[in-house]
C-alpha cells in the first residue's frame, strides 16, 4: 500500500466517510488499532479481508499518521505537518509494539530507498534505530530489520472496548440478515442445479449457525460485555 493510499485512510479516518468501512477501539494514550477495508465492493472477486492499522492522534484527536501491520512486516506513514515531533517513536514504543506483542514472538520491517526516497529512508531508517530494531539483511536500496517483542509484553496498555448502541446492534443484524440470504441463494441455486451434496448439507449448517448469531448470540455478545463494565465500576 502506498503512502498516498494510507493518507487518503487516514482522511477517511478523521471524516468517518462512508467510502471506506473502519473499525476500531483505542489501546491507551494517542493510539487505536482497528481494521479498514478501504474497497467495500465485495460483488468483486478476489480477498475481501480487511487491512489492520494503528492509527496515531495527536493532542486534539485528530489522526496524524497510521502503521499498516501486514504480519511480517510494518508500513508506518505520518502526515508530513506532523513529522519530526516524536509522534510514531512514541507511539511504537508505548502501544504499538506492545500490543503486537501480545500476538507474535518477533517484527520484522523492510525499509525501500526506491519506495519512499532518500529523505523518508533515512527519517524510517532512524525510527526503526530508535525503537530498538537491527539491521539483519542490506541490498543496493533496501534493508530489513527485525527485533524480538518480548521485552515489550510486561509494558501495560489498557485496551479501551467503547461498547455499542441498540441502534449498531440493529444494523449488525441486519448485515447478518443479508450475509444469511446470500448463503440461501447460493445453497438452493447449487441444490436445484446440482443437486445435494456435501457443499449444500454444509452451507445448511452454516446458515443455522450464522441465524443463531443473528439472534441470540449477538445479544449475549452485548449483555456480557455490560455485565463485565458494571463489575469492574463496583
Amino acid at each position: 500500500m502506498t503512502d498516498k493510499a494510507i493518507q487518503k485512510i487516514i482522511d477517511h479516518f478523521n471524516r468517518k466517510n462512508s467510502q471506506t468501512y473502519i473499525a476500531s477501539h483505542s489501546i491507551g494514550g494517542n493510539v487505536e488499532y482497528g481494521v479498514v477495508w478501504h474497497d467495500i465492493d465485495f460483488h468483486k472477486l478476489g480477498d475481501v479481508s480487511p487491512y489492520k492499522f494503528y492509527f496515531i492522534k495527536n493532542a486534539k484527536g485528530k489522526c496524524i499518521g497510521a502503521v499498516l501491520d501486514m504480519n511480517m512486516d510494518l508500513h508506518w506513514y505520518i502526515d508530513p505537518i506532523a513529522r519530526k515531533k516524536g509522534f510514531l517513536t512514541n507511539a511504537l514504543l508505548k502501544l504499538i509494539l506492545p500490543h503486537l506483542a501480545r500476538i507474535r514472538k518477533e517484527q520484522r520491517i523492510t525499509i525501500n530507498r526506491n519506495d519512499i526516497g532518500d529523505e523518508n529512508f533515512e527519517a524510517s531508517l532512524k525510527t526503526a534505530n530508535k525503537t530498538g530494531f537491527k539491521m539483519v539483511g542490506e541490498m543496493v536500496s533496501k534493508i530489513e530489520c527485525i527485533q524480538k517483542l518480548t521485552k515489550y509484553r510486561k509494558v501495560p496498555i489498557k485496551e479501551n472496548f467503547p461498547g455499542i448502541t441498540y441502534e449498531k446492534m440493529v444494523k449488525q443484524r441486519e448485515k447478518m440478515n443479508v450475509v444469511i440470504g446470500k448463503l440461501w441463494q447460493i445453497k438452493s441455486e447449487v441444490e436445484m442445479k446440482l443437486g445435494a451434496s456435501k457443499l449444500t448439507r454444509e452451507l445448511d449448517r452454516y446458515i443455522d449457525k450464522l441465524e443463531l448469531f443473528r439472534g441470540m448470540k449477538l445479544d449475549d455478545a452485548v449483555y456480557d460485555f455490560e455485565e463485565e463494565m458494571k463489575r469492574k465500576l463496583r
